[in-house]
Protein backbone atom coordinates (compact mmCIF):
# COMPACT_ATOMS: atom_id res chain seq x y z
CA UNK A 1 0.00 0.00 0.00
CA UNK A 2 3.04 2.26 -0.17
CA UNK A 3 1.44 4.66 -2.66
CA UNK A 4 -1.34 5.42 -0.18
CA UNK A 5 0.44 5.35 3.18
CA UNK A 6 1.47 9.00 3.37
CA UNK A 7 -1.97 10.31 2.42
CA UNK A 8 -3.69 7.90 4.80
CA UNK A 9 -1.45 8.92 7.70
CA UNK A 10 -2.16 12.59 6.90
CA UNK A 11 -5.92 11.99 7.08
CA UNK A 12 -5.79 9.79 10.18
CA UNK A 13 -3.94 12.56 12.03
CA UNK A 14 -6.71 15.02 11.14
CA UNK A 15 -9.85 12.89 11.12
CA UNK A 16 -9.09 9.73 13.09
CA UNK A 17 -8.94 6.16 11.82
CA UNK A 18 -12.06 5.10 9.88
CA UNK A 19 -14.06 1.92 10.26
CA UNK A 20 -15.96 2.60 7.03
CA UNK A 21 -15.63 4.75 3.94
CA UNK A 22 -18.43 6.47 2.04
CA UNK A 23 -17.84 7.79 -1.48
CA UNK A 24 -20.49 10.27 -2.63
CA UNK A 25 -21.40 10.28 -6.30
CA UNK A 26 -23.24 12.87 -8.38
CA UNK A 27 -26.12 14.36 -6.42
CA UNK A 28 -25.24 12.56 -3.18
CA UNK A 29 -23.33 15.49 -1.65
CA UNK A 30 -26.16 16.33 0.74
CA UNK A 31 -25.50 13.11 2.65
CA UNK A 32 -22.43 14.69 4.23
CA UNK A 33 -24.61 17.32 5.89
CA UNK A 34 -27.32 14.79 6.77
CA UNK A 35 -24.65 12.74 8.58
CA UNK A 36 -23.38 15.86 10.40
CA UNK A 37 -19.95 15.40 8.85
CA UNK A 38 -17.32 17.82 10.07
CA UNK A 39 -15.22 20.25 8.09
CA UNK A 40 -13.66 18.75 4.98
CA UNK A 41 -9.95 18.28 4.44
CA UNK A 42 -9.33 19.51 0.90
CA UNK A 43 -8.22 16.90 -1.60
CA UNK A 44 -5.44 19.19 -2.80
CA UNK A 45 -3.84 19.06 0.65
CA UNK A 46 -3.65 15.24 0.80
CA UNK A 47 -0.21 13.93 -0.19
CA UNK A 48 -0.35 11.98 -3.42
CA UNK A 49 -4.02 12.67 -4.17
CA UNK A 50 -4.75 12.90 -7.93
CA UNK A 51 -5.28 16.49 -8.93
CA UNK A 52 -8.22 16.41 -11.34
CA UNK A 53 -11.88 16.26 -10.45
CA UNK A 54 -15.18 16.75 -12.23
CA UNK A 55 -17.19 19.92 -11.92
CA UNK A 56 -20.19 19.41 -9.67
CA UNK A 57 -18.20 17.24 -7.26
CA UNK A 58 -17.06 18.72 -3.96
CA UNK A 59 -13.44 18.48 -3.07
CA UNK A 60 -12.70 17.03 0.33
CA UNK A 61 -12.80 14.26 2.92
CA UNK A 62 -14.87 14.76 6.05
CA UNK A 63 -15.48 12.62 9.12
CA UNK A 64 -18.86 11.59 10.50
CA UNK A 65 -19.96 9.25 13.26
CA UNK A 66 -22.74 6.74 12.77
CA UNK A 67 -23.66 4.51 15.72
CA UNK A 68 -20.34 5.43 17.30
CA UNK A 69 -18.25 4.39 14.31
CA UNK A 70 -16.02 6.86 12.47
CA UNK A 71 -16.71 7.17 8.75
CA UNK A 72 -14.59 8.98 6.18
CA UNK A 73 -16.90 10.73 3.74
CA UNK A 74 -15.40 11.48 0.33
CA UNK A 75 -17.52 14.35 -0.95
CA UNK A 76 -16.92 13.67 -4.61
CA UNK A 77 -14.93 11.24 -6.69
CA UNK A 78 -12.41 10.93 -9.48
CA UNK A 79 -13.33 9.58 -12.93
CA UNK A 80 -11.47 8.03 -15.82
CA UNK A 81 -13.15 10.49 -18.22
CA UNK A 82 -10.97 13.20 -16.67
CA UNK A 83 -7.94 11.56 -18.24
CA UNK A 84 -7.10 9.49 -15.18
CA UNK A 85 -6.35 5.79 -15.21
CA UNK A 86 -8.44 3.38 -13.14
CA UNK A 87 -5.90 3.22 -10.31
CA UNK A 88 -6.03 6.98 -9.87
CA UNK A 89 -9.84 6.90 -9.97
CA UNK A 90 -9.77 4.35 -7.13
CA UNK A 91 -7.38 6.41 -4.98
CA UNK A 92 -9.93 7.08 -2.18
CA UNK A 93 -10.29 3.34 -1.60
CA UNK A 94 -6.53 2.94 -1.40
CA UNK A 95 -6.46 5.62 1.29
CA UNK A 96 -9.22 3.87 3.22
CA UNK A 97 -7.45 0.51 3.05
CA UNK A 98 -4.15 2.02 4.19
CA UNK A 99 -5.97 3.69 7.10
CA UNK A 100 -7.47 0.38 8.23
CA UNK A 101 -11.06 0.64 7.00
CA UNK A 102 -12.60 -2.74 6.33
CA UNK A 103 -15.63 -1.70 4.29
CA UNK A 104 -16.74 0.95 1.83
CA UNK A 105 -20.10 2.18 0.56
CA UNK A 106 -19.99 3.53 -2.99
CA UNK A 107 -22.81 5.70 -4.35
CA UNK A 108 -23.56 6.91 -7.85
CA UNK A 109 -26.16 8.27 -10.21
CA UNK A 110 -27.04 5.70 -12.85
CA UNK A 111 -29.17 5.39 -15.92
CA UNK A 112 -31.91 2.83 -15.43
CA UNK A 113 -32.07 0.13 -18.09
CA UNK A 114 -35.10 -1.81 -16.88
CA UNK A 115 -38.47 -0.98 -18.39
CA UNK A 116 -40.04 -0.50 -14.94
CA UNK A 117 -37.40 1.90 -13.63
CA UNK A 118 -38.45 5.29 -12.32
CA UNK A 119 -36.10 8.24 -11.75
CA UNK A 120 -35.48 8.75 -8.05
CA UNK A 121 -35.59 5.06 -7.15
CA UNK A 122 -32.58 3.13 -5.90
CA UNK A 123 -30.70 -0.08 -6.70
CA UNK A 124 -28.08 -2.05 -4.82
CA UNK A 125 -25.31 -3.19 -7.16
CA UNK A 126 -24.78 -6.94 -7.11
CA UNK A 127 -22.37 -7.29 -10.05
CA UNK A 128 -20.82 -5.23 -12.81
CA UNK A 129 -19.71 -5.20 -16.42
CA UNK A 130 -16.47 -3.26 -16.81
CA UNK A 131 -16.45 -1.45 -20.16
CA UNK A 132 -13.90 1.18 -19.14
CA UNK A 133 -11.05 -0.54 -20.92
CA UNK A 134 -9.02 -0.39 -17.71
CA UNK A 135 -8.99 -1.58 -14.13
CA UNK A 136 -6.84 -0.52 -11.16
CA UNK A 137 -5.09 -3.84 -10.68
CA UNK A 138 -3.43 -3.77 -14.11
CA UNK A 139 -1.81 -0.48 -13.05
CA UNK A 140 -0.06 -2.04 -10.05
CA UNK A 141 3.51 -3.24 -10.66
CA UNK A 142 3.21 -6.97 -11.50
CA UNK A 143 5.89 -7.88 -8.98
CA UNK A 144 3.89 -6.18 -6.20
CA UNK A 145 0.45 -7.64 -6.95
CA UNK A 146 -0.93 -10.09 -4.43
CA UNK A 147 -2.78 -11.94 -5.78
CA UNK A 148 -1.32 -11.60 -9.24
CA UNK A 149 -4.72 -12.31 -10.83
CA UNK A 150 -7.72 -11.11 -8.86
CA UNK A 151 -10.87 -13.23 -8.65
CA UNK A 152 -13.84 -10.89 -9.08
CA UNK A 153 -16.46 -13.33 -7.86
CA UNK A 154 -18.57 -11.62 -5.16
CA UNK A 155 -16.96 -8.19 -5.49
CA UNK A 156 -20.13 -6.73 -3.95
CA UNK A 157 -20.67 -8.31 -0.55
CA UNK A 158 -23.98 -10.25 -0.64
CA UNK A 159 -24.48 -9.88 3.12
CA UNK A 160 -24.22 -6.11 2.77
CA UNK A 161 -26.80 -6.21 -0.02
CA UNK A 162 -29.17 -8.17 2.22
CA UNK A 163 -28.71 -5.58 4.98
CA UNK A 164 -29.57 -2.72 2.63
CA UNK A 165 -32.66 -4.57 1.44
CA UNK A 166 -33.74 -5.13 5.06
CA UNK A 167 -33.35 -1.42 5.76
CA UNK A 168 -35.21 -0.52 2.57
CA UNK A 169 -38.19 -2.62 3.64
CA UNK A 170 -38.21 -0.92 7.04
CA UNK A 171 -38.43 2.52 5.44
CA UNK A 172 -40.59 1.45 2.48
CA UNK A 173 -37.90 2.47 -0.01
CA UNK A 174 -38.08 0.81 -3.45
CA UNK A 175 -34.74 -0.96 -3.88
CA UNK A 176 -33.90 -3.47 -6.58
CA UNK A 177 -30.77 -5.46 -7.35
CA UNK A 178 -28.76 -4.30 -10.33
CA UNK A 179 -25.87 -5.18 -12.61
CA UNK A 180 -23.96 -1.99 -13.31
CA UNK A 181 -22.19 -1.34 -16.59
CA UNK A 182 -19.30 1.10 -16.20
CA UNK A 183 -18.68 3.18 -19.33
CA UNK A 184 -15.84 5.64 -19.87
CA UNK A 185 -17.95 8.75 -20.57
CA UNK A 186 -18.20 11.67 -20.54
CA UNK A 187 -20.88 11.16 -23.22
CA UNK A 188 -24.11 9.52 -22.19
CA UNK A 189 -25.01 6.30 -23.98
CA UNK A 190 -26.67 6.22 -27.37
CA UNK A 191 -29.92 4.27 -27.85
CA UNK A 192 -27.94 1.57 -29.68
CA UNK A 193 -25.51 1.32 -26.77
CA UNK A 194 -28.42 1.04 -24.34
CA UNK A 195 -29.80 -1.87 -26.36
CA UNK A 196 -26.36 -3.49 -26.27
CA UNK A 197 -26.05 -3.05 -22.51
CA UNK A 198 -29.45 -4.62 -21.94
CA UNK A 199 -28.53 -7.51 -24.24
CA UNK A 200 -25.35 -8.31 -22.28
CA UNK A 201 -27.13 -8.35 -18.94
CA UNK A 202 -26.64 -4.86 -17.52
CA UNK A 203 -29.55 -2.97 -16.02
CA UNK A 204 -27.74 0.13 -14.73
CA UNK A 205 -25.27 2.40 -16.54
CA UNK A 206 -22.73 4.69 -14.87
CA UNK A 207 -19.28 6.20 -15.34
CA UNK A 208 -17.89 5.25 -11.93
CA UNK A 209 -17.96 2.74 -9.04
CA UNK A 210 -16.20 -0.16 -10.78
CA UNK A 211 -12.55 0.95 -10.28
CA UNK A 212 -13.24 1.64 -6.61
CA UNK A 213 -15.09 -1.65 -6.14
CA UNK A 214 -12.26 -3.65 -7.72
CA UNK A 215 -9.66 -1.87 -5.60
CA UNK A 216 -11.65 -2.46 -2.41
CA UNK A 217 -12.03 -6.16 -3.28
CA UNK A 218 -8.28 -6.39 -3.89
CA UNK A 219 -7.72 -5.04 -0.38
CA UNK A 220 -10.28 -7.52 1.01
CA UNK A 221 -12.74 -4.82 2.00
CA UNK A 222 -16.49 -5.41 2.09
CA UNK A 223 -18.16 -3.46 -0.71
CA UNK A 224 -21.70 -2.11 -0.94
CA UNK A 225 -22.77 0.09 -3.84
CA UNK A 226 -26.01 2.05 -3.99
CA UNK A 227 -27.14 3.66 -7.25
CA UNK A 228 -29.85 6.26 -7.62
CA UNK A 229 -31.66 5.91 -10.93
CA UNK A 230 -31.45 9.43 -12.31
CA UNK A 231 -32.93 8.80 -15.76
CA UNK A 232 -33.93 6.08 -18.16
CA UNK A 233 -31.43 5.02 -20.79
CA UNK A 234 -31.53 6.79 -24.13
CA UNK A 235 -34.26 5.49 -26.39
CA UNK A 236 -36.31 4.03 -23.53
CA UNK A 237 -39.29 6.32 -23.94
CA UNK A 238 -37.75 9.51 -22.59
CA UNK A 239 -39.32 12.61 -24.09
CA UNK A 240 -36.09 14.56 -24.34
CA UNK A 241 -32.36 14.24 -23.90
CA UNK A 242 -30.32 13.71 -20.74
CA UNK A 243 -28.81 16.78 -19.05
CA UNK A 244 -26.33 16.67 -16.18
CA UNK A 245 -28.25 19.33 -14.28
CA UNK A 246 -31.38 17.20 -14.40
CA UNK A 247 -29.44 14.18 -13.21
CA UNK A 248 -28.18 16.12 -10.20
CA UNK A 249 -31.65 17.46 -9.38
CA UNK A 250 -33.26 14.02 -9.43
CA UNK A 251 -30.60 12.44 -7.24
CA UNK A 252 -30.39 15.33 -4.77
CA UNK A 253 -34.13 15.26 -4.21
CA UNK A 254 -34.28 11.48 -3.89
CA UNK A 255 -31.37 11.36 -1.42
CA UNK A 256 -32.86 14.19 0.62
CA UNK A 257 -36.13 12.30 0.97
CA UNK A 258 -34.38 9.11 2.07
CA UNK A 259 -31.99 10.35 4.77
CA UNK A 260 -33.19 7.85 7.43
CA UNK A 261 -32.72 5.00 4.95
CA UNK A 262 -29.10 5.92 4.31
CA UNK A 263 -28.27 6.50 7.97
CA UNK A 264 -29.76 3.14 8.93
CA UNK A 265 -28.00 1.40 6.05
CA UNK A 266 -24.67 2.77 7.21
CA UNK A 267 -25.46 1.69 10.77
CA UNK A 268 -25.99 -1.83 9.49
CA UNK A 269 -22.61 -1.70 7.75
CA UNK A 270 -20.73 -0.76 10.94
CA UNK A 271 -22.64 -3.00 13.36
Amino acid sequence: MGAFDEGAAFLVARLGAPRLGLVLGSGFGGLAELLSAGESTAYESIPGYPARQARGHDRGVAAARVDGALIWVFTGRLHTYEGLDALAAAHPVGLLAAAGARAVVLTCAAGGLEDGDRPGEFAVVTDHVNLLGDDPIRRLPPEDRSPSFLDLHRVYDPDCAVSWHDVARTFDVPLRDGVLAALPGPCYETPAEVRMLRAIGADLASMSVVPEAIMAHYFRMRVAAIACISNLGAGMGTAGGIAHGDVLDVVEQAVGRRAPFFRSGLMAMVS
